[in-house]
């Protein structure tokens, strides 16, 4: 009786620990290729990343029918940051393209998930917003600056973000980084006005 019940749960452990593996696997690749998303659209592959997303997705799938069978599985660091990862890349997808923010059922992760990832948003917003700004587009800068600004504004006032591990960490990241962007937009933004009023001086001095 007894030798037949450890064998049982050897046997369990063995199917776990190879579930643990798969689970593992492909939640390693799944932040890989979300990051690689996230490079590809600062850099405007647009399509590439869409790609990376798309297997994103699918290991993720695989992840949770795996997470289905052993759901204590589903409590590893790896598997939220992967899904984390994924959210933010997706998020950064959305609005791009449209201006959107995703719908979490429709990117099949969790709401908590989802809320973790956008709070990593705001960080890849500030590169954009600064990309914008050495090329001279600042209207495009203030768009992303009004952007990471309403992320932050929706975030901070959850009367849920304590329950959230790691939540307030990234809120005064978010802000720092909101800060430091808003001096920048600001100050370009003197800059052009402070040109466009010399020009107008110097046109008006050079009439006839």
């Amino acid at each position: 009786m007894l030798e037949d019940l450890v064998k049982r749960g050897a046997e369990e452990l063995r199917l776990r620990d190879k579930a643990l593996d798969k689970v593992m696997e492909r939640a390693r690749r799944a932040r890989i290729l979300s990051k690689q998303a996230i490079l590809r659209i600062h850099s405007g592959g647009i399509l590439e990343a869409e790609k990376r997303l798309e297997e994103a997705s699918d290991l993720i799938s695989e992840m949770d029918v795996v997470i289905e069978k052993h759901p204590e599985l589903g409590r590893f660091d790896q598997v939220s940051a992967a899904k984390q990862e994924f959210s933010e890349a997706s998020i950064m997808m959305g609005l791009s393209k449209s201006g959107e923010f995703p719908d979490p059922v429709a990117l099949g992760v969790s709401i908590t998930s989802y809320l973790m990832g956008l709070g990593d948003v705001p960080g890849e917003l500030r590169r954009q917003a600064l990309d914008a700004l050495r090329e001279g587009d600042i209207e495009t800068a203030e768009a992303r600056l009004s952007t990471m600004e309403e992320i932050y504004l929706s975030l901070v006032t959850m009367e849920e973000v304590p329950l959230l591990k790691g939540m307030r960490r990234k809120l005064d990241i978010a802000r720092g980084v909101i800060e430091r962007t808003r001096s920048e937009v600001t100050a370009e933004a003197g800059r052009r006005r402070l040109g466009e009023s010399v020009k107008r001086l110097t046109d008006r001095l050079g009439d006839p």
